[in-house]
């Protein structure tokens, strides 16, 4: 199928030239006689890629290029423009622009130019379809059992109560409820997870600006103490004593992560199983030290893990949480500036370094 190119030019004869050139190569071409009206023909067509004058009336070729830009079509757009309008080039750039040709120009110069730009639009348009292609793909592996069950819960009790509701004692419906609310927060938690390893996934860092000073001492204290409430383990948690660090990071995710990995470690052993937390500085870094005394699966199995979606030893041991949480773990710590490891202790355990680099 022949791509379609957009070329916005107020001088006919310039603009019949362009047509003439593209078509005698294969080029589906649509013509505009100055910026505005290429705006309209750039939303409704859609083109490839535009080649757009610099100086037009109406609307000029910076103010075409801004108006796509607040409408998030990143259209590759060329300029064409004469030497004298050289010190245009950073704004141009500055708005967005992919390229640009000083008139007069060769053919050879054009097409190439033009050839390029497409070639690189084809390679993103590719690698975001593969992207979003396995993204969906671990969204099915995962649906089928963290949504299905508290979903089923759900559906099950609320017909229940509505069948039983005149028979039912007070103290049932308090039951009833309490679960429903359980599977309720299950299935909102299973979202927030997908939606934070989507962004992270398709954006492959953590903005900078999400990023601030935080005692992470506390952070670690905090996040523990909460993930032990949680399974009713308090007794089970040992966190050493540690002395004030401060790092720069985003509070928030770093939090999930920190999170799924202490989880993991309860999640794992045994319930009388100690959970044993440590943070150490060093000249390169800090590093966080979760050690569990859980005999359900070993290291090697959480590093193949760490890199895709799935649950551990499912079949052995119904875990309550999906194999995203750890994808997602490496994730945030990765876009942190930090690695995660994962290495067997003697006699049975798993030690759980998060490293980052300060």
């Amino acid at each position: 199928m022949s791509k379609k190119i957009l070329v916005v030019e107020d001088e006919k004869d310039i603009r019949d030239s362009l047509k003439t050139i593209l078509e005698l190569n294969d080029y589906e071409v649509e013509t505009a006689e100055n910026g505005q009206v290429g705006l309209d023909k750039a939303i409704e067509r859609k083109p490839d890629l535009i080649l757009c004058d610099v100086m037009m009336p109406v609307l000029d070729g910076f103010g075409l290029l801004e108006q796509l830009r607040k409408k998030a079509i990143e259209t590759p757009l060329i300029f064409l423009t004469a030497k004298a309008q050289y010190n245009d080039l950073r704004t141009g750039m500055n708005l967005g622009a992919d390229d640009y040709i000083f008139k007069p120009f060769k053919s050879a110069e054009l097409l190439q130019s033009i050839e390029r730009r497409l070639e690189r639009k084809d390679q993103l348009e590719h690698h975001l379809k593969s992207l979003i292609n396995s993204l969906e793909q671990t969204i099915i592996l995962m649906v089928g059992h963290e949504f299905k069950t508290p979903m089923h819960g759900i559906l099950s009790f609320t017909n229940l109560i509505k069948q039983k509701a005149n028979d039912l004692a007070n103290d049932e419906i308090e039951d009833f409820c309490n679960y429903l609310e359980r599977s309720s927060n299950r299935l909102k938690q299973t979202f927030s997870k997908i939606k934070v390893y989507y962004d992270l996934k398709l954006s492959g860092i953590a903005p900078v600006s999400d990023r601030s000073k935080v005692r992470l001492d506390l952070l670690v204290q905090h996040i523990a103490n909460q993930v032990a409430a949680d399974h009713n383990r308090v007794a089970n948690l040992s966190v050493a004593t540690m002395d004030p660090i401060e790092v720069n990071i985003s509070v928030e995710l770093f939090s999930i992560a920190l999170y799924e990995l202490i989880d993991n470690a309860f999640k794992f052993s045994d319930k009388d199983g100690l959970v044993s937390i440590n943070l150490t500085a060093g000249l390169n870094g800090v590093s966080i030290e979760i050690i569990d005394q859980g005999k359900l699966c070993k290291a090697s199995e959480l590093n193949v893990q760490s890199g895709a979606i799935g649950q551990i030893k499912r079949s052995k041991f119904e875990q309550q949480g999906l194999g995203i949480g750890l994808a997602l773990a490496m994730l945030i710590v990765n876009s942190q500036n930090g690695q995660i490891f994962f290495e067997d202790v003697k006699p049975q355990g798993i030690r759980t370094e998060i490293s980052l680099n300060q």
